[in-house]
This record gives C-alpha cells, sequence and structure tokens, in this order.
C-alpha cells in the first residue's frame, strides 16, 4: 500500500538554529524538540524513513509556534526561513517530502496574510499550520479572518496543530500543569474546544468548502457525538449572562454535521479503537493517513508502523483504504 503522511513534522535547520537561541525553543516542548534528533537532523529522519518503501511526507514544523519563540515583529522572519526551508526540503527530496505545509506569524496577523499570500499563491505551499490559540487568542477572533478567507479562496487547506502549554494550570486553584496531564489531555480538549468555536462563531458557517485537517481524528469530537449532539441542544441553559438563542438557527444544519466538516488524520499513536471510532464519525473521504513522526519510538518508525498496522487491520474496503492511506492527501493537499 502507498501511504502519504498528511500530519507530521520537521525543522529546517534554518529555522532550528533560530528557534534553539530563543528561551521558548528549549524548555518545556521546545526541550522536547531539542532531543528529538529525527525532527531537525536530515540525516537522521532519511535514515529513519527507509525501512517504508512506498511512505512519503507532508512536513510541517513542529512546536512551540512561531509566536511562542519571539516577538511579533521578529515572527515574519522566522516564518519566511522556515517556509524557505521546507521549500526546499520538498525540492532537494522529492521522493520523501512530497509537501509542506506553512507556518505563519499569528502574532502579527497583517505579517501572517502577507506570508499566507507569498507562500500559497505565488509559491508552492501545500497548506497552512495554525496552532489552537495564538497566545491564548482563540482563532475565532476577528483579527484571524482573512487567513480563512484566503485558505477558502486559494482551495488550500488548514493543518489545526493544538498548542496548549503547561502554563494553563489543570485546576483553577493551581497555577500550572502538573505531570505533563497539559499535552496528554489538554491537547484534544483545546483541539476540540477550537473546533467548537469555529462552529458556533460561524466561520465554519461562512465558509463552507473550508478544508480543515484537525490532527489526532477530530480530538474528543468522534467519541463524544452523542454528548454534542444531546448537550448542546439546549445551549444557552445553563448559562445566565449572555443570549445564546441565535446560535444553533444561524449554522444552517444540523451541529454535527457541522463538526464533519472538518477532517481528521489518523495520528492516534497507533489507537486501532481510536481509528475506528473516527472513521465511523468522518466518513472515509474526511480521513487522512498520518503519524505525526518523527515522535513515537524509535525517532518516528514506531508511529509510522503502528498507523499502517490498523490501516491494514481494518475490515472496510480496499477502496475506503486507499482513500484514507494516500488518495484523500492527493485531493486535499493538491499532490500527484
Amino acid at each position: 500500500m502507498r501511504y502519504i503522511d498528511a500530519f507530521c513534522h520537521f525543522f529546517p535547520q534554518s529555522v532550528f538554529r533560530l528557534m534553539s537561541e530563543t528561551s521558548g525553543g528549549t524548555t518545556d516542548v521546545g526541550k522536547r524538540m531539542q532531543g528529538v534528533r529525527t525532527v531537525w537532523d536530515l540525516d537522521a529522519r532519511l535514515k529513519m524513513m527507509e525501512p517504508f518503501q512506498d511512505y512519503t511526507e507532508v512536513i510541517s514544523l513542529g512546536l512551540p509556534p512561531l509566536e511562542g519563540l519571539t516577538r511579533p515583529d521578529k515572527t515574519p522572519e522566522f516564518a519566511k526561513v522556515a517556509n524557505d526551508g521546507l521549500a526546499e526540503l520538498c525540492a532537494r527530496h522529492p521522493n520523501r517530502f512530497v509537501g509542506y505545509v506553512g507556518a505563519l506569524p499569528m502574532d502579527n496577523p497583517d505579517a501572517a496574510v502577507k506570508e499566507a499570500e507569498r507562500i500559497l499563491v505565488r509559491g508552492n505551499a501545500n497548506g497552512l499550520q495554525l496552532h489552537t490559540h495564538v497566545n491564548g487568542h482563540c482563532l475565532d477572533e476577528p483579527q484571524f479572518l482573512p487567513i480563512f478567507e484566503l485558505a477558502a479562496k486559494t482551495g488550500k487547506p488548514i493543518c489545526l496543530h493544538p498548542a496548549r502549554t503547561p502554563n494553563v494550570p489543570d485546576f483553577p486553584a493551581e497555577k500550572k500543569s502538573r505531570y505533563e496531564i497539559w499535552t496528554i489531555f489538554g491537547w484534544p480538549y483545546e483541539t476540540s474546544a477550537t473546533m467548537a468555536r469555529l462552529v458556533f462563531s460561524g466561520v465554519m458557517t461562512k465558509f463552507p468548502d473550508i478544508k480543515i485537517l484537525t490532527h489526532h481524528l477530530g480530538a474528543m469530537i468522534p467519541f463524544f457525538d452523542a454528548r454534542i449532539d444531546t448537550g448542546w441542544a439546549t445551549l444557552g441553559s445553563r448559562t445566565s449572562d449572555e443570549d445564546y438563542s441565535h446560535v444553533l438557527p444561524s449554522l444552517g444544519k444540523p451541529l454535527l454535521d457541522c463538526f464533519k466538516q472538518f477532517y481528521g488524520d489518523t495520528a492516534l499513536c497507533g489507537s486501532r479503537a481510536g481509528t475506528v471510532c473516527g472513521l465511523e464519525f468522518f466518513g472515509a473521504d474526511h480521513v487522512l493517513f498520518a503519524s505525526d513522526a518523527p515522535f513515537g519510538p524509535g525517532g518516528g518508525a514506531g508511529y509510522i508502523r503502528g498507523s499502517m498496522d490498523v490501516m491494514a487491520s481494518l475490515d472496510i474496503p480496499q477502496g475506503d483504504n486507499e482513500k484514507i492511506c494516500y488518495r484523500n492527501a492527493q485531493t486535499f493537499f493538491g499532490l500527484k
């Protein structure tokens, strides 16, 4: 079977050097990146990929987001260096890196639009990577709307990556998250919350054909589909200081159908049960193979193999398997 890995990460050396000179690039999740050689060492990455013959990747930067590294007047430079580096890697190694998803200086909205236009309209980027918040600001805020407009206009996708940090506590009386709960449970929550905000704020209604790939197969959404359907049927009944009576009618279709506008990837650390759940929710046309390489055992090889094994184990039509493993990615990213 052919595989196109739709959501995996790599830092070109040019931007990794800039990142390594910042405090955000060497602490918390930045510390994690420093310790994963296959996310920044090209030779190590290519060697890790050798056992997987008919396997290619659509690459994007790892964490932290650019706005977690430097000031708004500097992030545009970081983004340009990163995107030029990703494009160069794809040009030099087309048999492994078939496309890239660009990074944006989202803490500088005007510069973010300019960079998105540069790489999507005048360049050859296959999409944009956005994170679930921008220095604490939700993506449904009006300053970010032009990015969604551009993605919808060009037909290029958005890849949504969680970005919760240890600074968000697990409980209100605490100052920070403990035991790395912020990533294991916090990331799926924040992805789900961002999806909900994009639905309720009307972004998904305004751009009905926009393509947004949610990392980790829609996070909590597929598992909690019934809770979403019944719990939000009484939206507003638990709120005293805002009137939500207009929200559901404004969507123009059933709430779950709004969530099914999103796409999900199979980056679930090799979980078959999770994959079955997500596939049942989104359907084969809205699921893309991904591994989240190079994280996991073996510098990424473990997650790649585990994700492949799950796909091979599914009792689904061959045509659906092919869609998920590579055909959907071809259409989604505009690949051959």
